[in-house]
């Protein structure tokens, strides 16, 4: 694994990368940073069988990336920006928490992805998800039993479009991070089905 960063749009951003295959891009929640994949494990599993790439966002308490404001939509063009400079087409999307509303508005604006993963998603709003109406790119939508941030009952409001959706037994919302074996093996099973 290599600690790499990159200008974007004027923004110095850091990333991390390893593992060897087709692409695999992690964000994080409010709360981490790319070195939380790499601290629970998780980024070296998923490196066994994709070229991963962790991205610091510039958003959130610890990201290493240059910082800015937007709304979360922008943010999902941002994320555009970011592929485009990292030469990435259209990877899979891991988002928990803020990266999950983020990697759905990815989604609604109908910017290329091969998939997308999302844990706990917050910001499910009503304009949010009349925006996902008609998306086919197939997600994985993640919940923690325990989450009290986005509780499991949100996963209702995706359903009915193109996604699976599995609860995390005793876990709460880093569901990822309390179950990574889990986690990792849900994701493997998945990115399998449709990459």
């Amino acid at each position: 694994m290599k600690e790499e960063y990159i200008q974007v749009g004027g923004r110095r951003v850091r990333y991390l990368i390893g593992g060897a295959g087709r692409p695999l891009v992690l964000l994080h929640g409010w709360s981490f940073n790319a070195d939380t994949w790499v601290e629970s494990g998780i980024f070296d599993a998923l490196a066994e069988r994709y070229a991963v790439y962790a991205v610091d966002m510039p958003y959130g308490i610890r990201t290493k990336s240059e910082r800015f404001s937007a709304p979360r939509l922008e943010y999902a063009k941002y994320l555009r920006q970011l592929l485009d400079a990292l030469g990435l087409a259209d990877p899979p999307l891991v988002g928990p928490s803020a990266s999950g509303e983020v990697v759905l508005w990815y989604l609604a604006y109908r910017l290329p992805t091969r998939a997308a993963v999302v844990v706990g998603p917050v910001g499910l709003t009503a304009e949010l998800l009349k925006a996902l109406e008609g998306v086919e790119t197939p997600v994985l939508a993640l919940w923690g039993e325990l989450d009290d941030v986005s509780p499991p009952a949100n996963a209702q409001l995706l359903r009915g479009r193109n996604v699976k959706i599995v609860i995390l037994q005793g876990a709460r919302h880093a569901a990822y991070l309390d179950k990574p074996r889990e986690f990792v093996e849900v994701v493997s099973k998945f990115l399998e089905s449709v990459y």
